[in-house]
């Protein structure tokens, strides 16, 4: 078999070489429109702001809704911190994702507790909701517990 074909080194390394810039391609215009998305949650929140001064909200409905679009700012932001790390390093960490996870959760007890306090739920449409915030309180505990352990593993590791 001639030099060049299929099996040899050099054909290898091309396409070791060609999957590496299309990964890093990849990771470029993920990161762009991550930038983009939160670029995009600054103005969201901003002109939601305007227009809660402008529509005279209360006080409680307007910080649900900064303190809402403010945590979807943190998610983007730890998705990007996320993405430098991988490129960075070459590899792929647990922690960022459940950090991630664990502001999504808070996020949804946030809007869903703005959202109780303003209906008058009974029957089937109160226990359905109590069951969700239960089910979000338990995986606040997941998520915490998982951090911990991730750390806890990190520190028993040693040191290269």
């Amino acid at each position: 078999m001639p030099p060049g074909i299929d099996g040899s080194p050099r054909f290898a390394r091309h396409v070791r070489r060609s999957l590496m810039a299309s990964e890093e391609a990849l990771y470029l215009i993920v990161g762009v429109l991550l930038l983009v998305a939160a670029a995009f949650v600054v103005v969201g929140t901003i002109s939601g702001l305007v227009a809660a001064v402008r529509h005279q909200r209360t006080a409680v409905d307007t910080g649900v809704v900064v303190l809402d679009r403010i945590l979807l700012a943190l998610i983007v932001a730890e998705l990007l911190h996320t993405l430098r790390f991988v490129v960075l390093r070459g590899e792929l960490v647990v922690e960022p994702f459940l950090f991630i996870g664990l502001i999504a959760v808070v996020r949804r007890i946030l809007i869903l507790t703005a959202e109780f306090e303003q209906q008058n739920l009974s029957g089937h449409a109160l226990t359905n909701q109590l069951l969700e915030f239960g089910l979000l309180g338990a995986l606040v505990l997941a998520f915490s517990v998982a951090i911990y352990l991730v750390r806890r593993s990190q520190r028993a590791q040693p040191t290269v």
